[in-house]
């Protein structure tokens, strides 16, 4: 199984009472899923104070209109349960600062991604502006052991547990570089998780990812945007894949850089009552594409869902998760605080989008094929894909994807479906002869399963990749070392 981590949420940020007076207490919050599992433990020590004053914040808030025969619990655990909502919460002080953290996508560690590929694990990418940053680790150095214990044989997990630690203690991380030993002394701290990345992938063509709707999302957004359309942005595409959400006047503030005049989403609370969430902005001349995957949550939805319906944006992906609840945060005077959910949205032209989710106006399913299609949708021609180390590359932008490509020998094998994404030919199978067919334009190429060139490699077929250099013109590729690389035009 490949699996890729972040290092864990941690840290403090302050004490509660600092935070309280950071948010206002009917703040919408649209719940975070991508660095948080739903349902979040509650606090089980709640006092008979704490425990009666949510319940009467539950019955005087919450969607449902709980009454006292309802909510009849003695433990708060129990109460909150019985509403059968899994983004209704109870965060003691040091729930919700983990909580707060995760919002903002702040941890503490060392600041690197990893990617486990046939039984060793690399580095997938590092943090800017973390301590391994700073050190000089690398994306692709195999992650060979820290304070002297040797990380061989173990899981991506297991070296995770290994890197945790508090803030300012020191790890000595060992890494393999082409060969080379190299070691370094990294003192883990507070890391912020990038929220916007931008690239150029084609003349014209943007890409923006956005991984979270923090409180300074809406600033970043527009200010790296901005970067993009100085250099000569004539089409978007924006990345909301595995963003769960955030807060609400975010996605308000983002959808302002695209719709003129209009409402993100209609808000209706416990009575019926619908209150349009106005967008106040401006149009842009260059098309957008946005990417969303079924990780794509809450504001993310709400942003997407906007601008699918105001004809601004096509969506590309597979449907989204269907989160379409708002909460407000609501301190509790004596203590904690609560995450209570208080309406529903609706997309501008009254789609229902909780538990329904949105659907993508074209289906695609894998990583790279998404971002590829995006691309390709948003009038890019050249392709540059890069495949080694547990990593692909797509003209610049990095993802997990180990076995998309491997050697045998001294013969490289692409994963089919790849291939064709990226040649740019539609993959047919016929069960009946048990043959694939690509075809692009007037070029048709068959071959059937039992042929050598095409071998299966953890339940996927791959190609040989000089097959595909001789049936398509315009496609090329390159190869050394451990990676390989694919060009199409």
């Amino acid at each position: 199984m490949v699996k890729r981590r972040e290092e864990p949420i941690g840290g403090k940020r302050g004490s509660l009472m600092n935070v309280f007076k950071k948010l206002r207490i009917a703040l919408a919050l649209l719940l975070t899923v991508a660095l948080l599992t739903v349902g979040a433990p509650v606090a089980l020590g709640a006092t008979e104070d704490q425990v009666e004053e949510v319940r009467e914040l539950l019955e005087q808030y919450h969607l449902s209109k709980p009454n006292d025969d309802e909510l009849t619990d003695k433990e708060m655990e129990d109460m909150v349960d019985s509403l059968h909502d899994p983004y209704t919460q109870y965060f003691d002080e040091d729930q919700w600062e983990s909580f707060n953290s995760s919002l903002e996508q702040t941890f503490v560690g060392v600041g690197i991604v990893m990617i486990e590929d046939q039984g060793v694990v690399y580095v997938e990418d590092v943090i800017p502006g973390s301590p391994a940053e700073a050190a000089g680790v690398q994306p692709g150095d195999v992650l060979a052991g820290a304070d002297g214990k040797s990380f061989k044989g173990k899981s991506s997990s297991e070296i995770q547990k290994e890197l945790r630690g508090a803030e300012g203690t020191v790890v000595g991380l060992s890494v393999t570089r082409g060969g080379k030993a190299l070691k370094f002394k990294l003192t883990r701290k507070s890391v912020q998780i990038p929220v916007v990345t931008t690239k150029m992938l084609d003349k014209g063509v943007g890409y923006l990812s956005l991984s979270g709707f923090t409180l300074e999302a809406g600033k970043e957004f527009k200010q790296q945007l901005s970067k993009l359309e100085k250099n000569g942005l004539t089409s978007l595409v924006l990345d909301l894949r595995d963003n769960g959400g955030g807060y609400v006047n975010a996605a308000q503030d983002i959808a302002g850089s695209f719709v003129e005049k209009g409402v993100l989403a209609h808000m209706r609370d416990r009575e019926g009552v619908d209150e349009p969430l106005d967008i106040s902005g401006t149009s842009k001349p260059y098309s957008v594409v946005v990417l969303v995957n079924g990780n794509s949550a809450s504001a993310s939805e709400l942003l997407s869902g906007a601008l699918q319906d105001y004809g601004v944006a096509k969506l590309v992906g597979t449907k989204t998760y269907g989160k379409g609840v708002v909460q407000s945060l609501i301190p509790v005077k004596s203590g904690g605080m609560l995450k209570v959910t208080i309406q529903e949205y609706y997309t501008p032209t009254g789609r229902k989008v909780d538990k329904v989710g949105l659907t993508p106006d074209l289906v695609v399913n894998g990583v790279a094929e998404q971002l590829i299609g995006a691309y390709r949708l948003a009038g890019g021609k050249k392709l540059s894909v890069t495949s080694g180390k547990g990593v692909l590359t797509v003209n610049g932008v990095r993802m997990a994807q180990p076995g998309a490509a491997w050697k045998e020998n001294t013969v490289w094998y692409v994963n089919l479906k790849l291939a064709a994404t990226v040649i740019g030919a539609k993959l047919s199978y016929n069960s009946k002869n048990h043959t694939y067919t690509l075809a692009k334009g007037d070029q048709v190429q068959t071959i059937k399963t039992t042929d050598s060139r095409l071998k299966m490699k953890d339940g996927r077929s791959n190609i040989d990749v000089r097959l595909l250099k001789k049936w398509f013109s315009g496609f090329t590729y390159s190869a050394g070392g451990d990676t390989i690389k694919l060009i199409a035009s």
